[in-house]
């Protein structure tokens, strides 16, 4: 390619690049008025044009929510709408703004329980009735401290609630953190989700915590659930841009056969690979967290696995400025934006965090560092525009989403076979599971006339009416059944 073609085409890259922040709530930031004003300062000053800011931390939120309850940090200012407030400062100054949710976990077992009686933690936690316990057990039968991604509940009101600044405010993406099982024991032993892994796998014993199919049980759950708010976020707002922060712990990997002997894949079972492959992820933000001084070849191995595994959506490398000096972080930040080996840029960038950057030493600023962003700025030369995601801005592909719901049998809409075919033209069939909610779903399809039949080992249960799926758009296929309307189907007592 001539000189000035790559010249020009690394002119357009940086036009058009994600320069973004997370903000977590464990620092300042965003909790007032007046910390929102000189968070916009700062990322213009480091010529960001995206913040990832944390609007749900343990299970209580920093916006105003009609499911859970102000989040209980002394740090917030009384009645302050942070994500609000924020919001309209940051659309003014042309920075997007993404809500952060911590998925699974909800309240730790080494601080005080919540003050709020309403709060999750009293509902369907430890003080919770046997039936209504939606918590995470090991396989030595302790106790998490984080909500059971096995258990139809909790999928449901994780749906729910997550998507809720979408629908209540003008925000640009959901972004999930934390969705995945807890890493510090083998957990998934909730009683709802064992209850469920041994009729899907016709077994009466407990598995052990290395049991194949049990690891792959989990894995499902956890892309179950990014698959939902994937679909659920599309259907209320097309344009929105659905992101989750990835693990990336030891050494990365060099093929798709290592990732699958990763801490990801094989410990806390997120197979985020095939969630970017499948595309259920408009950004995928690997949490990229190593010492430049002791670990650079880590970080090096990591962001060239990633950024050739952004199929038809987008990496965005995230570096730990929190761990290193300026100096490093500025030199991991040209690292990540260079092209891998096969010629592939990410789409930009994230750094954790906001408020903790300029590791030099033991006691170092904690707080939001003006000579960070000044150099970061002084990096970036020039300020650039989010880039443009073609699949939603100019899409070519619809999709389709379903749920299958049984009165009074609910359990037997879990684990359903679900055929996906044109009704048009012989072609591709899909086929794919409804989860423990008797939801369903299949991204990417052309667009087309579809039919849809429902089974359940071979047996026809269900055939819907055929649909037209949309370029850019998310087409429902939903039904309420009765047993009585499926006859020698569903066991009697069910």
């Amino acid at each position: 390619m001539p000189i000035f073609l790559l010249l020009l085409t690394a002119a357009l890259a940086q036009a058009q690049q994600y320069r973004a922040f997370w903000a977590d709530a464990f620092h300042s930031g965003y909790k007032s008025p007046a910390e929102v004003d000189q968070l916009i300062e700062n990322l213009t000053a480091a010529r960001a044009n995206a913040i990832f800011v944390q609007t749900r931390r343990r299970a209580d939120v920093y916006y105003r929510s009609e499911v859970e309850p102000p989040a209980q940090d002394a740090t917030l200012s009384p009645n302050f709408d942070a994500l609000g407030y924020l919001i309209e400062r940051a659309h003014r100054a042309g920075i997007e703004v993404h809500a952060w949710a911590v998925v699974y976990p909800v309240w730790p077992g080494t601080i005080a329980p919540p003050r709020d009686p309403n709060h999750l933690y009293y509902r369907h936690g430890p003080a919770a009735p046997p039936e209504q316990q939606w918590w995470t057990m090991s396989s030595t039968g302790v106790r998490g401290a984080s909500l059971d991604p096995g258990h139809p509940d909790v999928m449901r009101y994780l749906a729910k609630v997550i998507l809720e600044p979408l629908e209540k405010y003008d925000v640009d993406g959901v972004h999930l953190d934390y969705i995945r099982y807890p890493e510090d024991a083998s957990y998934g032993y909730n009683w709802k989700a064992m209850e469920r892994f041994l009729r899907q796998e016709n077994r009466a014993v407990i598995p052990a915590r290395n049991d194949p199919q049990f690891s792959e049980f989990r894995r499902k759950q956890v892309t179950s659930l990014m698959r939902q708010i994937y679909l659920r976020a599309h259907a209320l707002k097309p344009a929105v841009k659905v992101s989750a922060a990835l693990i990336t712990w030891g050494n990365g990997p060099l093929t798709d056969a290592a990732f699958r002997g990763t801490d990801a894949y094989v410990t806390v079972f997120q197979d985020w690979v095939s969630w970017m492959q499948e595309g259920i992820l408009d950004l995928g933000m690997p949490m990229n967290y190593f010492r430049e001084r002791t670990n650079a070849s880590f970080f090096d191995r990591w962001i060239e696995f990633q950024k050739d595994r952004q199929f038809q959506r987008g990496i965005l490398i995230g570096p730990a400025v929190y761990l290193n000096p300026i100096a490093d972080s500025i030199a991991q930040l040209r690292r990540a934006l260079a092209p891998s080996a096969a010629g592939n840029t990410p789409l930009g960038v994230s750094f954790y965090s906001y408020a903790t950057t300029n590791l030099e030493t033991a006691g170092a600023p904690t707080e939001p560092n003006a000579d960070f962003y000044n150099a970061v700025g002084a990096f970036f030369g020039t300020r650039a525009e989010v880039p443009q995601l073609p699949w939603l801005t100019q899409p070519t592909a619809g999709h389709l989403m379903g749920e299958v719901r049984i009165a009074g049998a609910a359990d037997w809409a879990d684990g359903l076979t679900v055929r996906i075919e044109s009704d048009t033209r012989e072609g591709e069939v899909r086929q794919v599971t409804t989860d423990g909610t008797g939801f369903f779903g299949a991204v990417d399809l052309a667009p087309d006339r579809y039919r849809v039949t429902v089974e359940r080992s071979g047996v026809l249960w269900y055939r819907f009416v055929p649909q037209d799926v949309i370029a850019g758009r998310v087409t429902k296929f939903e039904v309420d059944l009765k047993p009585e309307d499926l006859p020698g189907m569903i066991p009697t007592g069910q």
